[in-house]
C-alpha cells in the first residue's frame, strides 16, 4: 500500500519522532550533544529556522520551519544520521524510529505560541524535571544561559519576545485542551486530484451567520474543500440535505 502524501510546503512544522516500542533514543549526554549537532548541520546544510525544541528521553520535539520544498530531505538526513550513530555506538541492528516522523504545519501565531510552549514544557508534563530552567537539552535553556547551542535558534520567532517574557509565558500551565486544538488544523484533503491545506478552519464560515446565510456558506465551504459528511455534522444537517444544496 502506497504511502500517503505529505505535505511539505515551505513553511514552520512541529516534528515529531519516537525510538521503536517506545525505547529510549539518547542513553548519555554526548547522544544529545550528538543529534544537537546534527540539527546545527542541518540548518546550515539545509537553510532551515530552528525555533523551538525539546529532546526527551525517547523522543524528541522540533519546531522548524523550511524555506524549500526539503522537509523531507531534512529529517531523512537528521534521522538516518543519528539511527547509524547510535546502532554503531551501541551495537545494535533493526528498526531504530517507530516509524515516519509526524509534522503538523503551523499558519498562524496563536499556534506558534502554542506549540512553543507545549514544546518547551514537555519535559514538566513527562515529571523528568520538577524546574523548566534546569533543562539543558531544551530551547529555552540555550536562551537562558547563553549555551552551547544557542546558535540553533538564530532568527527564531521566540526572540519576539523578551527572554523575561518568554520564561513567564512558558512557566504559565498550559490549558490541557490547547495543544489538541491547534491539530484539528489545518485539514489536509485532495481537491481534484491534488493534495491541498485547508488552513481557514470549517466553524469560520459560519461564525457569524450561521443561519442567515447557512446555504450561500455551505457552498462556501464545500468550494473550498470541505466534504458533505463534514459540512452536514457542524450543522446538524442530513446529509441529503447539504447534497440538495448544493446542486
Amino acid at each position: 500500500m502506497p504511502r500517503k502524501e505529505r505535505y511539505a510546503e515551505p513553511g514552520i512544522y512541529h516534528i515529531i519522532n519516537r525510538g521503536t516500542e517506545r525505547r529510549d533514543i539518547f542513553l548519555e549526554p554526548e547522544d544529545y550533544d550528538y543529534f544537537l549537532f546534527l540539527l546545527t548541520k542541518a540548518k546550515k546544510d539545509y537553510t532551515i529556522t530552528h525555533h523551538a525544541f525539546c529532546l526527551m528521553t525517547n523522543h524528541y520535539h522540533l519546531l522548524l520551519e523550511t524555506h524549500e520544498h526539503n522537509l523531507s530531505k531534512v529529517m531523512q538526513f537528521i534521522n538516518d544520521k543519528y539511527a547509524k550513530y547510535y546502532n554503531k555506538k551501541y551495537t545494535r541492528v533493526g528498526h531504530f524510529w517507530q516509524g515516519r516522523f509526524k509534522s503538523y504545519p503551523l499558519f498562524d501565531d496563536a499556534h506558534f505560541w502554542i506549540v512553543a510552549k507545549y514544546i518547551e514544557r514537555n519535559h514538566i508534563k513527562a515529571k523528568m524535571i520538577a524546574e523548566l530552567k534546569n533543562y539543558k537539552f531544551q530551547s529555552f535553556f540555550q536562551w537562558k544561559y547563553n549555551y552551547i547551542y544557542l546558535t540553533l535558534l538564530e532568527n527564531s520567532k521566540i526572540y519576539d519576545m523578551t527572554l523575561s517574557e518568554y520564561e513567564n509565558y512558558i512557566q504559565s500551565e498550559q490549558d490541557i485542551d490547547a495543544i489538541d486544538i491547534v491539530y484539528k488544523a489545518p485539514k489536509l484533503t485532495t481537491v481534484n486530484g491534488k493534495l491541498k491545506m485547508l488552513t481557514k478552519r470549517l466553524e469560520t464560515f459560519f461564525n457569524f451567520d450561521t443561519d442567515a446565510n447557512r446555504n450561500e456558506n455551505i457552498k462556501k465551504a464545500f468550494d473550498y474543500g470541505y466534504t458533505k459528511s463534514e459540512i452536514a455534522k457542524f450543522l446538524s444537517l442530513s446529509h441529503s440535505s447539504v447534497h440538495r444544496i448544493l446542486v
